[in-house]
């Protein structure tokens, strides 16, 4: 058994320090204090419940630079950048920006379905409609906090995807995410963790910067333990060149060849709050595992699904009725649907998880009530297995075959 772990990170600062340094060292722009000005519009982004990143941590540090700089409480606005997600309940946004903030800022949480509430701020050279969030729009400049992490069909999150799909219309980031299918209805190859070369979402979402308020941008990177082990700020685009080359480092993991089972764990709340959120650990899975070999995934999935029309893409047959389909009612997750199809087709995948069983079936997978039930079913089903990787945080960790 092979545990794939991403490497520890060793330090003997606090998170308060940590952030601190960050702050009194910003790359490609001035400190927070010189960047805005007394009696300007600040809209501060953050990320929405399925992001972890130590909010209630740095946030008072930010804006403890933001008063500093003559901007009172009124010229604060906290927006949460959702994305397409289901709204947070008041005790969630209490709980990610801590209840000092929550009570004394003006607080806004992004509805990508109020169109009426975004602004078109123009066009990317790939068609998409950049219509942001009217508040974030008119800000005289926005602070952008948050991480940045390998997304599975963007390269990395953080950076651009803060405002596309994090505070834009639900037409926008349907615009943006479709860029992850081929033509043909395929998941496109050059849509994946830590890679934005001929990425075209990635692609898309770089062409999108020109459009943005001016920003400035703090990130915080946390370690296996949730801990905010690095910290950058200051110039949102450089910012975030830096900080993927820093998670590629912290979360890659290189293992000599693939196994014949592998048993991944989506991290934990939030990370497995809902199937979407949890596939991602599915797709880290599957890119260490033989053709064939079984998948083990365990993942809570409280909030359900994550989306209410995603089961739908399960009822089509797969070639062209589901290609036509794909290209004539595109919606949000559709890419994840085809993701989660081949992986099903690839591989035999036991999900151990609060939904339903007749969910997990139809998306092709076998509900399992424990994990020894599903390593049973597995012994079962394979009994040569000679490799098993066991991925602990399928969040965080990235791995790699990387034979010799």
């Amino acid at each position: 058994m092979h545990r794939l772990r991403i490497a520890p990170v060793h330090t003997e600062r606090s998170e308060a320090d940590v952030v601190r340094i960050a702050l009194d060292a910003p790359v490609g722009a001035p400190p927070l204090e010189r960047f805005v000005h007394a009696g300007e519009t600040v809209a501060l982004l953050v990320p929405d419940k399925t992001r972890l990143c130590g909010v209630p941590l740095f946030l008072p540090l930010l804006l403890e630079r933001l008063h500093a700089a003559g901007l009172t409480e009124e010229d604060i606005a906290i927006v949460f950048a959702c994305g397409t997600h289901r709204g947070q309940t008041e005790a969630e946004k209490r709980a990610i920006i801590g209840e000092e903030a929550y009570e004394r800022y003006r607080v806004h949480e992004h509805n990508a379905r109020d169109e009426g509430g975004t602004v078109l701020l123009g066009t990317t050279r790939f068609g998409t409609a950049v219509r942001i969030n009217r508040l974030v729009a008119r800000a005289d400049k926005v602070i952008s906090a948050g991480t940045i992490v390998h997304h599975y069909f963007a390269g990395y999150g953080g950076g651009a995807k803060m405002f596309l799909p994090g505070v834009a219309a639900y037409t926008s980031a349907v615009q943006n995410h479709r860029r992850t299918l081929t033509a043909e209805g395929r998941f496109h190859p050059a849509c994946r963790d830590g890679n934005i070369e001929g990425n075209p979402v990635a692609e898309d979402l770089d062409d999108a910067w020109r459009f943005f308020p001016p920003t400035w941008a703090f990130t915080a990177l946390l370690d296996a333990e949730g801990r905010i082990a690095h910290a950058l700020c200051g110039d949102a685009r450089e910012t975030h060149r830096l900080g993927c080359a820093t998670v590629d480092g912290m979360y890659r993991v290189d293992v000599p060849a693939p196994a014949d089972c592998t048993i991944v764990s989506a991290g934990g709340y939030p990370k497995d709050v809902n199937f979407i959120q949890a596939h991602k650990a599915l797709h880290r899975a599957q890119a260490v595992t033989v053709e064939g070999g079984a998948i083990i995934c365990v993942a809570e999935c409280r909030d359900g699904i994550g989306n209410d029309r995603f089961l739908e893409w399960f009822d089509y047959a797969e070639g062209d009725e589901l290609r036509d389909a794909l290209a004539a009612r595109y919606s949000m997750n559709a890419h994840t649907a085809v993701a989660q199809r081949d992986k099903t087709k690839r591989h035999p995948v036991y999900f151990v998880s609060a939904l339903p069983d007749d969910a997990m079936r139809r998306m092709g997978m076998t509900p399992c009530a424990t994990l020894q039930d599903a390593v049973d079913a597995v012994a079962g089903l394979q009994p040569g297995i000679s490799s098993v990787h066991v991925i602990e945080n399928g969040s965080l960790a990235v791995p790699r075959v990387v034979e010799g």
